[in-house]
């Protein structure tokens, strides 16, 4: 069994403080605080590139529906489109690169070379005070993963080929990534 000496050095008892102080130091997370507060600032931030992204979908659909309704042989269309990312903006930055060599001898006949190079990039904002936004370069609409078409006249080889060409040529998806239904009312 164990028996406990509390006639220990002075050395060992600061070592042990010091070893427990470390191990409630590890026991609190790390940034706890800090992430309690900034979750619900992503939360709403993703959740506005999702239904940014569902309002483009949406747009396009009804985009689409308009333009099939309007020609020979198709009829009533529905369209659903579907994206593979949300709406991304490219933001304007300054960057500021800088390269340096210093090349030292000393007295006994050696030499040293430093190189140093320093990268620094800013994203440019403007405004003034607290209403201060970046300035955005372009903004990269989503890409289109595919098309599905459910239209009256879809049942007629001619037209499908027709509304999978205009598919094409309106998004650059590749044929066959696109498909043309025959609606049933």
């Amino acid at each position: 069994m164990w028996k406990f000496n509390w006639n220990m050095s002075r050395e060992k008892w600061l070592l042990i403080l010091a070893a427990g102080v470390c191990l409630m130091i590890l026991a609190f997370p790390a940034g706890r605080g800090r992430e309690a507060e900034s979750t619900p600032q992503q939360e709403s931030g993703g959740t506005s590139a999702v239904s940014s992204g569902r309002s483009y979908e949406k747009d396009l659909e009804k985009r689409v529906e308009e333009f099939l309704g309007t020609v020979e042989g198709v009829g009533k269309v529905d369209v659903m489109i579907t994206i593979k990312s949300s709406e991304e903006k490219v933001y304007r930055t300054d960057r500021n690169e800088s390269d340096s060599v210093t090349e030292e001898t000393d007295s006994a006949g050696g030499s040293r070379s430093v190189r140093t190079s320093d990268k620094e990039e800013n994203t440019v904002l403007t405004g003034g005070g607290s209403g201060e936004e970046p300035i955005v370069e372009k903004e990269l609409m989503p890409e289109i993963e595919g098309v599905v078409i459910s239209a009256q006249g879809g049942g007629d080889a001619r037209i499908q080929a027709e509304i999978s060409a205009a598919m094409e040529a309106l998004f650059h998806v590749p044929q066959h990534k696109i498909r043309v239904l025959k609606r049933v009312e």
